[in-house]
């Protein structure tokens, strides 16, 4: 027998504190609430007439599902919007990625069972999950004060770290840019479930069902050089003082090759021969792949567009490194715009 308290609550929330209407539809994103609740908030949607759907989390049989192995080897990686849990606040210029094992997940002043989790993988010490604390604390300075350390920004402390640490944060930041940025099915409309550790979303809608995976939109970055000089140029989403090499989205259609040529052309004017590709890079600033690329300029004559591209310039191999001298920065050290620029400069490339 149904606890008539619970009857009551359950219409309380549906027709007062949501004021739920017929025809809308509702999810009913349960944590650790027990099924009675539940099936009474289901009957009084209905009764109402509007659609509910359920997304049922059971915080110690998600727990147990993630370990696959024991407590002492997991570890986890604390992320706030995206953002990995630093030792050390940023202003402090220490960058010591926080991941902890998970006998310390008790002893925390933060339930994270109640975030959302992912499966990043496993290396030889065991498997490693993040989790996203920002719908548990929804305030980053209150998490750092019930953490310590801080959420720095991605962007500035990559560079400092390894590259396995870089690349743990690259990852977990990807995907939890893309699930808060696909709440919703493309197809109806309908909210979207987390499914398969994090990798695929799945429509709630049982008559749509539409899964969605991970998207990566691919960009060209490329060295553009003449004899032994190099092509830079500034951007005004550059930081202050910093040039680099030039780069842009790979449009629908067209080869990477021939979206170096454009991206080349329309922001500098320039014409190139020879686009090589060199390496790539992931760049999760939201979910690009950066496809490096190496070309000849055929033509040397600079106009910038003055919109991407507020100047340009060509430097000599032999001066690149003194430009910091002068006042102007060059790509941080993690970033492959960087590894092109050093590379070509020692002639590997």
């Amino acid at each position: 027998m149904i606890d008539p308290r619970l009857s009551l609550l359950a219409k309380n929330l549906t027709r007062y504190s949501t004021s739920l209407k017929e025809g809308e539809r509702v999810l009913i994103d349960a944590f650790d609430v027990p099924d009675e609740i539940i099936v009474e908030l289901i009957r009084s949607a209905r009764e109402i007439g509007a659609i509910p759907y359920v997304n049922l989390n059971h915080a110690r049989v998600n727990r147990e599902l993630s370990l696959e192995t024991t407590e002492e080897s997991l570890r986890i990686l604390i992320c706030h919007a995206g953002d990995p849990l630093f030792a050390w606040p940023e202003d402090m210029d220490a960058h010591e990625l926080v991941v902890l094992g998970a006998p310390a997940v008790p002893h925390l002043d933060v339930d994270l069972h109640l975030g959302q989790w992912i499966y990043l993988g496993r290396d030889e010490s065991g498997p490693v999950i993040a989790v996203d604390i920002a719908a548990v604390v929804t305030d980053r300075d209150e998490a750092i004060r019930k953490l310590g350390g801080g959420f720095g920004d991605m962007r500035s402390r990559m560079a400092n770290l390894s590259v396995d640490e870089a690349a743990l944060a690259a990852q977990a930041r990807a995907i939890f840019n893309w699930h808060q940025g696909h709440q919703f099915c493309g197809a109806c409309g309908h909210p979207n479930l987390v499914a398969e550790a994090g990798y695929r979303l799945q429509c709630s809608n049982p008559n749509c069902g539409k899964s969605h995976f991970p998207r990566t939109d691919p960009a060209v970055i490329m060295l553009i050089h003449h004899q032994d000089h190099v092509l830079l140029a500034r951007s005004p989403q550059f930081l202050p003082g910093m040039v680099s090499v030039l780069a842009g989205f790979v449009e629908p259609g067209e080869t990477l090759e021939q979206a170096v040529a454009r991206e080349v052309f329309e922001e500098v004017g320039v014409r190139i021969k020879r686009p090589q590709y060199v390496a790539s890079q992931p760049w999760p600033f939201p979910g690009s792949l950066m496809l490096g690329f190496v070309a000849e300029a055929e033509t040397t004559d600079l106009l910038p567009d003055n919109e991407e591209i507020e100047f340009a310039m060509w430097v000599h191999r032999d001066d690149v490194r003194d430009l910091p001298e002068k006042g102007i920065n060059l790509p941080r050290p993690i970033s492959i715009a960087r590894f092109l620029l050093e590379n070509w400069c020692a002639g590997h490339i």
